[in-house]
């Protein structure tokens, strides 16, 4: 035993070290030092001819110890680590299973031979936490597969299947998923003895394996491909520079630029990503969550459709329910459409689908839904309907059944009205389309139970989502601000940006799309509706007046071939006639006029983002400033290396963000610029 992590077993001339570090054998000092240790013990041990490194549980070395990140490193370093394996007197071997991931692929690339089981699989991720792989990744890869591979591998940061490599010299031997792997390497090891074949194969004494003849072209398409992110390109041009170098001078430069990127606010950036994402469930609740198999959707158009699919494809039970045959085979149609997509893109198999469809029965009944544990309902978005379904719901389904609205807007308090047990109702607002969209609000009422509240934020987390609770407010959390954002957009038009300056700056600065082509793609009117049923603010007068002019003129979006932007063949073209009407609107007002810059356009919609995000962390609709940045990250498209509205709020600063929304009140009003606590971004 050399640490409480990593072991020593023997079997006659074969040496195992074993790393047992649950959940997933993470790279921490323990492993690090254990493996070290074992490979000394080993390596003067005159019996062992062989070592096999392996791992207990469900996984290889899947990476990094994240519960590290942000400390200073420890020794053993994990390029030391490594360069001790390949220079190491005996052969290794390196037995995958499971997910060998950034660290823990760089162990196996240093050792001499890799055996693997057909389902593990391999990858150098370090690229979406900001970084590069820094413990000779980029250098030992284009030895074993080549330039083209590696860089395709290390600047996408995929996982892939080791049976994509039957053909290359990264594996030795591939077995089927069901082998004793540690037997069959042990074997793999005893065999080549015998025969003599089994010898230090040392990767870093090899050339690289130089196949890319036009590097400028290929960093060009990356760097497009990156859209602003910077360790996609590092990384590629890092390839380039290094192809002729030896190990020892090749990895100095990965290392210099690793640690380059680590200090950058980009990988700050993806690395807080990274770990917000895991707070999102953290619930300040002691609830056990409730059992949940049988699932109930009301409604099978876009969006209930789209929420069946998700469920379908985690292994639910699905009670598709309509309120006559057509609707009800028109609700089919979409879920096997959404399952056919998917077969097509790669995503799932035949057999996948065929078993997922096999879980879906279509319901006209009400009586039908009274074994399910779970109903999302998916109707039209009006009060009065769904309080009359609600009302039928709490008559047939089961006392114990979590009744969730998918509510955008609509007040979830008054779904409670005439409806016993109240506490079972919630809101799970999904985002469309809601078998590709990650972000779920789960949205707690005075009446929701913890119980109810914890099992669908859990239900949320089998689906693949990123579940984000609120409170009840207008629009909740995440409409709220994207309307916050909104506002801001529109009241720039009026007062001199144009329509394809403002998406442009956005969509430059990082943003998945430009906000006019969102609310054309979404349907102008929804907004419009929305904002309807409730009145408009006497102390902004501007108030969305781009979006009602465009309803007003029948300009709602792509549905109707035209809104901010015209559509012809699915293709997006700038329209003078929109900008036209907008030019007209704003003569209605007396707003002083101004030659926008895109950093103006940029420091405003940011600063309204905050400022509103700030006012939901103050009111308690919100736990976190950092469940904010999840609802922005997964729900908006905001760049991920950026971090986030509020993780830019802290970057630039309290004081800085203070003197902004000062500055932006004195222009309007208290009301739209409200008195919020900055120092919560400190």
């Amino acid at each position: 035993m050399t640490s409480s992590v990593v072991q020593i077993l023997k079997y006659s001339t074969v040496g195992v070290i074993e790393v047992n570090n649950p959940p997933v054998n993470a790279l921490s000092q323990q492993v690090r030092q254990g493996i070290w240790e074992s490979l000394e013990n080993l390596e003067n041990d005159n019996d062992i001819k062989a070592i096999i490194i392996h791992c207990i549980g469900k996984t290889f070395i899947a990476g990094a110890d994240i519960t590290e990140f942000g400390k200073p490193p420890v020794e053993p370093f994990l390029p030391d680590l490594v360069n001790k394996i390949e220079n190491l007197s005996k052969p290794v071997i390196a037995a995958l299973f499971g997910t060998s991931l950034g660290g823990g692929f760089e162990v196996a690339l240093s050792c001499h031979y890799r055996v693997a089981v057909a389902s593990a699989k391999v990858g150098l991720p370090e690229v979406n936490l900001g970084l590069l792989p820094g413990a000779g990744g980029t250098q030992r890869l284009p030895r074993i597969l080549g330039t083209e591979k590696s860089l395709e591998m290390i600047t996408s940061g995929k996982h892939y299947q080791v049976t994509e490599f039957e053909n290359t010299a990264l594996f030795d031997e591939i077995y089927q998923a069901t082998v004793d792997l540690k037997a069959a390497a042990i074997d793999f090891a005893t065999n080549m003895l015998e025969k003599r074949n089994l010898k230090v194969r040392a990767v870093g004494q090899q050339p690289v394996l130089q196949d890319i003849s036009d590097w400028d072209s290929k960093i060009n398409k990356i760097s497009l491909k990156a859209r602003g992110k910077k360790a996609p390109v590092v990384a590629a041009e890092l390839l380039k520079n290094t192809q002729a170098l030896s190990i020892e001078d090749g990895m100095k430069l990965e290392r210099e630029a690793f640690l380059q990127l680590k200090d950058s606010e980009q990988s700050s950036a993806l690395r807080y990503a990274f770990s917000i994402e895991r707070l999102t469930t953290k619930l300040p609740f002691t609830a056990n969550t409730l059992p949940v198999k049988r699932v109930a959707i009301i409604g099978g158009g876009t969006m209930g459709s789209g929420i069946a699919t998700a469920f379908l494809a985690s292994g639910y039970q699905i009670k598709l329910f309509e309120q006559n045959q057509q609707a009800l085979d028109a609700g089919f149609e979409r879920i096997n459409d959404n399952f056919h997509r998917n077969v097509k893109s790669g995503r799932m198999s035949d057999e996948k689908m065929n078993s997922c469809l096999q879980h879906l029965e279509l319901c006209l009944d009400y009586k039908q839904l009274s074994d399910v544990d779970l109903v999302v309902e998916a109707v039209f978005e009006n009060i009065e309907v769904k309080q009359q379904l609600f009302k039928q719901l709490d008559a047939h389904c089961r006392p114990d059944c979590i009744l969730a609205s998918n509510t955008s807007y609509l007040d979830i308090e008054q779904l409670t009205d005439g409806v016993s047990h109240q506490q079972r109702i919630i809101g799970m607002h999904f985002f469309s389309p809601a078998n590709i969209m990650k972000l779920v609000e789960v949205i707690k009422t005075q009446h929701s139970s913890e119980q109810a509240l914890t099992t669908a934020v859990s239900i949320a987390k089998s689906l693949g989502k990123i579940p984000v609770l609120v409170g009840m407010c207008f629009g909740f959390a995440a409409n709220r601000m994207y309307a916050r954002y909104g506002r801001e957009v529109q009241q720039m038009l009026l007062e001199g940006a144009t329509i394809e300056q403002i998406d442009n700056t956005m969509t430059d600065w990082g943003m998945a799309m430009g906000p006019l082509s969102v609310q054309d793609l979404a349907g102008i009117d929804i907004g419009y509706n929305a904002r309807k049923t409730r009145p408009k603010p006497e102390y902004d007068p501007g108030f969305f007046t781009a979006s009602t002019v465009m309803v007003e003129n029948g300009r709602l979006g792509r549905k109707t071939g035209k809104g901010f932007y015209l559509y012809e063949n699915g293709k997006q073209i700038v329209d003078p006639q929109a900008q036209s009407l907008i030019d007209e609107a704003k003569g209605n007002f007396d707003f002083q006029q101004k030659d926008f810059t895109n950093e103006m356009i940029v420091e405003r919609a940011m600063t309204a983002i905050i400022s509103e995000g700030l006012s939901l962390f103050k009111e308690g609709i919100v736990q976190r400033l950092s469940d904010i940045d999840a609802i922005w990250l997964h729900g908006y498209g905001f760049p991920r290396h950026k971090g986030g509205p509020m993780f830019q709020g802290k970057v630039m600063g309290s004081t800085v963000i203070s003197d902004r929304i000062n500055q932006y009140r004195n222009q309007s009003c208290i009301e739209i610029w409200p008195d919020v606590d900055v120092q919560a971004l400190d």
